[in-house]
């Protein structure tokens, strides 16, 4: 037999900071920041090796199967075009 829990009510926070009111467009841009590497630290990839090389051949495939995809309906559409 299932029983269904009963949950207390939660109190709202009574002290919750207030979001400044935004006016313009430059607050999305201030809001959503991101966060840019530091010039002066080291060099350090960002990609492994491996995964770019995985993420080429993924993109080639891809970019292989669209145009044979591309061939096939062209190929078909001449095909209804001559009947």
């Amino acid at each position: 037999v299932m029983t269904i829990k009963k949950l207390k009510p939660v109190k709202p926070a009574e002290t919750a900071p207030a979001m400044p009111v935004a006016t313009g467009g430059a607050t999305i841009a201030d809001r959503f920041k991101l966060d840019l590497p530091d010039p002066n630290a080291t060099a350090a990839r960002m990609v492994g090796k491996k995964a770019a090389m995985a993420a080429l051949i993924v993109g080639l495939v891809a970019l292989g199967l669209a145009g044979l995809l591309t061939f096939t309906l062209y190929s078909h559409w001449e095909f209804l075009k001559g009947a």
